[in-house]
């Protein structure tokens, strides 16, 4: 196994005992502790079922395939014991060692062809990720790895797929899409100002030996081509010559108007009149049909590799020689346990398109992570696509394709992203509140430490940041938050083995029924925190299953008694998600039946610092009287009175938001306005926040006027109003 796996503990011994038989001693089994034994069992269980279903299906596996399996503990767990059905993981490995061959499957890359075999199971039927058979699942369950006998695959990428139709045969009558690919190609060549880089010219010394030469700079410089539909939507001379070819070939109902310079190479802003966006939109549609039916641009986007051509991909480049190179090689470590190499093997991208970024990393060294930023005519697709509509190799959705024509942050962040992955290191797009950004999974090569680091940051932090890559460590999937992903970077820290054990765990804890769930939670985040502290699959399943509001109190009191070991800055939001699933657990809950019951939870709910807005409110509500409106008005005091409220942007969002959850909890819009204005009276004369050189009216005061009815006045007004107020 890696080397980056931790010491055994208990766990473990247990695991090494039971794996290494085919047939289990329940009995034995029974005597050891619990949560051990109901991991253990369900890997028995689990291989046993997974190979009944093999045999119903007539599919045989080779014996030292199995074997080596389970010789392996961890290796064992992780295929059996992480996903409800098995099987398609089982498959998917044996799948890979077919194509690939057992030496590289089993001893060179192990922890890869794990990560490939999970994730291509979380794939949906015929998904161009999975590199599965395509088809139906159906209730069986039928669209699975292909495991029969086939030759070693011998990877190849594609060429370029056009086939250029002659677009002037005799042969044929000529169609419409014929002559805009013959106005195109036969006229004169155009003047186009285009940036490039040259290096400086040569120069030699006395001996006629030439001297080092500078580094290549980027220049602007006139060059001819080729006329393409760009520059006929962006010029209204050529649209007159465009039209009038199409009326002598025999095409009048083909015109266009698209006006003079109003989209072009140079572009920056989106076309608001719809008559002419319309009109460009049909000139765009029209040029990218004649060159896709005439072979001078693809039909349609490569498609996706299988599991096995990713795989040999990734090896192949791997093994590249670098040496007397300056590349840094390897960016990553594929023999990195496989939870960290899921955001690596995700990655769908044609392997012709990964290829040109690769070589140019090969051979040039150059890692372009962030292409042009063209501002906001990039959220209108066909706008921007017309700037540069022309014959080009690749299709759209490419990230040639987002070179060539430029983008905003979700460009940006798909750049980045691919950029990382086609170079070997695990990376995703990941959104924030009107942005896109990017995460990176990194090591630290002197301490061999993995963390999960975000770039393109611009609304936020941390704690504002949803990774679009699959969250594929609890059976479920889906999107998470960035610290869920930070987690599992932090847990392989810890201990790798006990972080597979603990997924172990979650699965054969999700088998059980919602009564035993509910009495051993408090047991099972204890164990837990014993097991991995950062094992989020098994916090999160520990706080779901509280019954009962004070159970989860209890539930989170025991994670941050096991965390107290591990309290440092680097693992604050860690601790704060876990805290605030906990109180969204109990929000879902009933409230507490009784008013003595409804204080004790408030009093824990204030020693465990919680933010939860409508929580609170529901239990200030449940205590009656002027509790709630008095609660609300403390806290904007302290807010009010906070030194930090004017030099931290996200304190004002935060409490803003504060704000909204509580007005939503009032429940007629007479008693919203008479709380809003009660909370307005306690903002007056503090209504504007100075964030850095600029001034701005408080977001939190600009929710109140809205739950209050009243127009939210300007900067300009509210500096006035408090300057009178001064004299």
């Amino acid at each position: 196994m890696s080397r980056y796996l931790g010491s055994s503990g208990q766990l473990r011994v247990l695991f090494v005992i039971v794996t290494m038989l085919l047939a289990v001693d329940r009995v034995a089994i029974a005597a050891i502790d619990a949560f051990d034994r109901m991991a253990a069992l369900h890997i028995v269980d689990a291989r046993k079922r997974t190979l009944a279903a093999c045999h119903e299906r007539g599919i045989e596996l080779p014996p030292d395939f199995l074997a080596w399996i389970d010789g392996d503990p961890r290796l064992k767990a992780s295929v059996y014991g992480c996903r409800e059905d098995p099987l398609p993981v089982l498959l998917g490995l044996r799948s890979l060692e077919i194509d690939l061959g057992a030496e590289t499957v089993r001893q060179d890359y192990p922890q890869l062809a794990i990560a490939f075999a999970i994730t291509g199971s979380y794939a949906p039927p015929g998904g161009k990720a999975s590199g599965w058979n395509d088809g139906d699942r159906g209730t069986l369950g039928d669209d699975l790895p292909d495991v029969s006998p086939r030759p070693p695959l011998m990877l190849a990428c594609p060429g370029d797929p056009r086939v250029p139709v002659d677009t002037k045969d005799a042969t044929r009558d000529l169609d419409a899409l014929d002559h805009v690919i013959n106005f195109l190609e036969d006229h004169p060549w155009v003047e186009v100002e285009v940036e490039a880089e040259e290096f400086p010219p040569l120069e030699y010394d006395d001996q006629g030996v030439a001297k080092p030469r500078g580094k290549a700079v980027k220049v602007r410089k006139m060059v001819s081509r080729g006329l393409v539909g760009a520059d006929v939507i962006a010029s209204a001379k050529l649209q007159d010559e465009f039209n009038a070819s199409m009326v002598a070939n025999g095409h009048p109902e083909i015109q266009i108007r698209c006006g003079d310079g109003v989209v072009h190479r140079k572009s920056t802003e989106a076309v608001k009149d719809k008559d002419v966006r319309a009109s460009i939109k049909a000139a765009h549609d029209l040029f990218h049909d004649a060159y896709r039916a005439k072979g001078r641009m693809p039909q349609e986007r490569d498609a996706a590799p299988t599991a096995s051509e990713s795989m040999a991909w990734f090896i192949r480049n791997d093994r590249h020689d670098f040496s007397g190179t300056d590349r840094v090689w390897p960016r990553f470590p594929l023999e990195a346990p496989w939870p960290i190499l899921m955001m690596l093997v995700a990655d769908d991208q044609p392997l012709r398109e990964r290829e040109e970024i690769w070589s140019r990393y090969r051979d040039q060294g150059e890692f372009r992570t962030y292409g042009e930023y063209i501002g906001g005519i990039a959220q209108q697709f066909d706008m921007q696509s017309a700037r540069r509509v022309g014959p080009f190799s690749f299709s759209y959705g490419s990230i040639q394709m987002m070179w060539k024509d430029g983008g905003v942050c979700g460009t940006m962040g798909n750049i980045g992203a691919r950029t990382h992955r086609i170079c070997g290191v695990p990376a995703s797009t990941a959104g924030q509140p009107g942005h896109c950004a990017i995460v990176v999974m990194e090591q630290d090569p002197a301490t061999g430490r993995f963390r999960c680091r975000g770039g393109q940051y611009a609304t936020g932090g941390d704690d504002v940041t949803t990774v679009h890559a699959g969250w594929n460590y609890d059976d479920v999937g889906g999107r998470r938050p960035m610290v869920f992903h930070q987690s599992v970077a932090w847990a392989v820290n810890h201990d790798a083995e006990a972080f597979v054990d603990a997924m172990v765990l979650r699965r054969a804890w999700d088998d059980l029924e919602a009564a035993p769930r509910a009495r051993q939670c408090v047991r099972l985040m204890k164990a837990t925190m014993d097991l991995n502290p950062f094992a989020m699959p098994l916090v999160d399943a520990a706080i779901a299953a509280a019954p009962d509001a004070m159970t989860a109190v209890e539930v989170l009191d025991t994670f941050e008694a096991g965390f107290e070991p591990y309290a440092a800055e680097e693992f604050d939001l860690y601790r704060r998600t876990v805290r605030a699933l906990a109180h969204a657990r109990m929000l879902a809950l009933p409230s507490p039946s009784t008013p003595r019951e409804n204080e004790r939870l408030l009093e824990a709910l204030d020693r465990q610092g919680c933010e939860d807005a409508r929580l609170l409110a529901r239990c200030w509500k449940d205590l009656g009287g002027d509790v709630f409106l008095e609660e609300c008005r403390a806290a904007a005091v302290v807010y009010l009175d906070s030194p930090e409220r004017t030099t931290v942007k996200r304190m004002s969002q935060r409490f803003a938001g504060t704000v909204r959850d509580w007005g939503r909890s009032v429940k007629t819009g007479r008693q919203r306005e008479a709380w809003a204005e009660s909370l307005l009276a306690e903002f007056a004369g503090h209504e504007l926040l100075q964030i850095g050189r600029k001034t701005v009216v408080d977001p939190a005061f600009v929710a109140l006027c809205g739950f209050a009815g009243r127009p939210v006045p300007g900067v300009a007004e509210l500096e006035a109003a408090k300057a009178s107020g001064a004299a």
